[in-house]
């Protein structure tokens, strides 16, 4: 197996895992274990579209899925994976761009960096967090306790589910796209 198939097929299983816990209820699973599997399940994707695309990339780094948008914005690509016109699908590219962004930021190594301030400390899916309460007091905020607006996003906003389709065809569709 070469390492583009090992991490395509870890995403695939990421992925699995992230539609079972998805149907779950919210009382059960809570939002951030869906949502780290579907951080896993597209930074796995990418990683394994970019060494298609540059075998020299560096699959260590966290940052992958938000270079998507512009390594495989492809008139061959929008084809195979469905688009009635290209200009659609650059289309889909540009505007759900903070979208790929919004869940690579998911893991607490890639959020938005503060001065003076670590990668984890902010609101991520798998680490508490330090933050300030309505009262202005520093307190700890578990991620199991907290409710992500990014979900509702995939399922209900436009470029939101046209990202959710995009993930699966591109799942789906892999070998036919590279």
């Amino acid at each position: 197996m070469k390492r583009h198939e090992a991490y395509l097929k870890q995403a695939r299983s990421d992925f699995q895992v992230f539609r079972l816990l998805l149907k779950q209820d919210r009382t059960e699973v809570p939002e951030c274990h869906v949502l780290h599997y579907l951080q896993m399940a597209t930074e796995k994707l990418a990683k394994a579209a970019l060494l298609r695309v540059n075998p020299a990339f560096d699959p260590n780094t966290h940052v992958a899925f938000s270079q998507i948008p512009h390594q495989l914005r492809r008139a061959d690509v929008a084809k195979t994976l469905g688009w009635r016109t290209f200009n659609d699908y650059r289309g889909f590219l540009i505007y759900a761009s903070p979208l790929f962004h919004q869940i690579e930021e998911l893991n607490p190594a890639v959020g938005p960096q503060r001065p003076g301030r670590g990668a984890m400390d902010h609101a991520n899916v798998e680490y508490p967090w330090e933050a300030r309460n309505a009262a202005g007091d520093l307190t700890w905020l578990a991620p199991a306790a907290q409710q992500f607006d990014i979900l509702d996003k995939l399922q209900k906003s436009g470029s939101g589910v046209q990202l959710w389709l995009f993930v699966n065809r591109l799942i789906e569709r892999f070998e036919s796209v590279f």
